[in-house]
């Protein structure tokens, strides 16, 4: 057979087959089977800092939502707070750990979540590769 190894963004692939960022990430079975079929690398979906503080100020209006209709609902939800990047990471990790290929991911942001390592450029994506 053919040697078809390659390298992308400086990682050795067996192939250059990759599947890119898409909704079959999150189903590991469909993962599997494409896995046992010969692929080369996952590219998991983005996650965009604009999409972080949407789903914040959304969560943030339902649980505000009742408040001060009367005085026993001043906190109905008190201390709930959005998880930020934490469930994508999350995710991310799960994924990694149930493939022997390298999983590409991006978190698209220009400040710094809390808890994150992140590299403070302007606008670029910051990469990470596990194997």
């Amino acid at each position: 057979m053919a040697n078809l190894t390659t390298t992308y963004m400086g990682v050795e692939l067996k192939n250059p087959l990759i599947l890119g960022a898409s909704n079959l990430v999150s189903k590991p079975e469909v993962i599997k089977q494409i896995e046992e079929a010969g692929i080369g690398a996952i590219v998991y979906r983005s996650l965009f800092e604009e999409q972080i503080q949407l789903e914040s100020l959304q969560m943030d209006e339902l649980l505000s939502e009742y408040e001060e209709r009367n005085a026993e609902m001043t906190d109905l939800f008190p201390g709930l707070k959005h998880a930020g990047p934490k469930e994508h990471l999350y995710n991310v990790e799960k994924l990694v750990k149930s493939v022997d290929v390298p999983v590409f991911a991006s978190l698209n942001a220009i400040y710094e979540p809390p808890g994150l390592n992140m590299h403070r450029s302007s606008r670029k994506p910051v990469w990470q590769v596990w194997k």
